[in-house]
């Protein structure tokens, strides 16, 4: 965000340009629609009460990482009244300047695959040499990543090892939830993560006994 706050307002003086707001959209996926990015959003209601000319944008690749969604968001500033400028270059108003940005679209696009897929071939290495190794992403409830590892988190790993003995005892997961202040959705898919009872004493959460007890009786209670 820094560097990218640096390369606006190099671009800004360059090109003696007011800067009536700025605006960000942070931990947001480049693929997410105008209407599901709350910055972006907030600079087309700045340019629409303001009457500001332009949307700067660091790179083509802080604007969106999908082709499609770039040129919408590119269709709803220009029918605001505003162009979309680059601090990166290819500013023009010509055919093959609009061509330019179009190709500059689908690159960026292109760079997203391929960081997806360097990712996903790492972690599947990583899986390979070890089973139980942490590939990334967010940690199911009661770990955390720790050492280049998943370990039990001291607060929520006990709250998990809570709601399988309350499972155990036959409440349900309605009622864990309220008891224990979480949606019933997440009770659920916790109630269900098999991963809770694999590995080593100190690596698993919950003791397989417990667990296989929990399933057992929320299984009756469905049955029933």
């Amino acid at each position: 965000m820094d560097a990218q706050a640096a390369a606006l307002a190099a671009f800004t003086r360059r090109e003696g340009l007011t800067v009536a707001g700025a605006f960000a959209d942070p931990g947001v996926s480049g693929t997410t629609p105008l209407d599901d990015r709350p910055g972006l959003s907030a600079a087309l209601d700045a340019v629409l009460t303001s009457g500001a000319g332009a949307l700067v944008v660091a790179r083509h690749d802080r604007l969106a990482r999908d082709t499609l969604q770039a040129l919408l968001i590119e269709r709803a500033f220009a029918a605001a009244g505003a162009r979309v400028l680059f601090a990166d270059g290819a500013n023009g108003e010509s055919d093959s300047d609009r061509f330019t940005r179009t190709v500059l679209h689908a690159a960026a696009e292109q760079a997203k695959r391929d960081v997806v897929r360097r990712l996903a071939a790492g972690r599947d290495a990583k899986r390979a040499r070890d089973p139980r190794a942490y590939v990334g992403g967010r940690p199911p409830f009661g770990y955390e990543a720790r050492d280049g590892a998943l370990k039990p988190h001291p607060d929520h790993a006990l709250t998990v090892r809570q709601a399988f003995e309350l499972a155990r005892r036959g409440r349900s997961v309605r009622a864990i939830a309220t008891e224990l202040g979480l949606h019933p959705t997440a009770i659920a898919r916790m109630l269900a993560h098999e991963g809770y009872k694999r590995g080593t004493p100190a690596e698993r959460i919950v003791d397989p006994k417990l667990f296989n007890a929990a399933a057992r009786e929320l299984g009756s209670r469905r049955r029933g």
